[in-house]
């Protein structure tokens, strides 16, 4: 009798634990499923949309990048009139001072303080020169700098409304070798800039 009992309760504990083992399992497969399942929904490419845009035309047709273009292509000519109207003063000092020490107009201590005040001079003048070149370049890296981010944000906003995932931009030469036309957005992008970034706008 006890041998039976012994028996029995030996089988219900192996019943027990292989429906452990398979509830357990089954849960896991489960798991690793719904877990195979969200992976699959999230690289799945066939949701993507890609486009791209060429950057070179995007500049050359943009009626406010054009401006700005002009506005510095002022400054720099404003920049280099100064600049030639300074080196003018100069050398009509340097050629005074050279008559008047030819001639013997003045003495040796005041032909030599003449040198030493011209070679200042021309020292300041490249001083000015150097000055000028890199103000012109920090504006015009400034500006660029501002343009791109336009052109950045509105791409966002297209993006958005269209459904792009990626957008893409490439200059002649670039790393884009090729594109099919479908996904060619540049002209919407140009449209698009010039409707909301007119020229006069300001880039504060």
């Amino acid at each position: 009798m006890k041998t039976a009992n012994i028996v029995t309760n030996v089988v219900l504990a192996v019943a027990v634990i292989v429906l452990f083992v398979l509830h357990f399992s089954g849960e896991e497969k489960e798991e690793h499923g719904k877990e195979q399942t969200t992976t699959a929904r999230i690289a799945d490419p066939s949701g993507i949309s890609i486009a791209y845009f060429n950057m070179d035309s995007v500049m050359a047709r943009w009626d406010l990048y054009f401006e700005y273009q002009q506005e510095l292509g002022q400054k720099q000519t404003e920049l280099e009139s100064d600049f030639a109207g300074r080196t003018e003063t100069f050398n009509q000092s340097v050629q005074d001072a050279q008559y008047k020490i030819q001639k013997g107009l003045v003495t040796r201590s005041e032909a030599e303080q003449l040198q030493q005040q011209l070679a200042s001079e021309q020292m300041k003048l490249q001083d000015l020169q150097n000055q000028y070149a890199s103000q012109l370049q920090e504006e015009g890296m400034v500006k660029n700098r501002k343009m791109i981010d336009m052109i950045e944000r509105y791409v966002d906003e297209l993006s958005q409304a269209k459904g792009y995932s990626f957008v893409y931009s490439y200059s002649f030469g670039g790393n884009l070798i090729y594109g099919a036309k479908p996904f060619d957005i540049t002209a919407d992008v140009i449209s698009g800039l010039n409707e909301k970034y007119k020229p006069g706008t300001n880039l504060e």
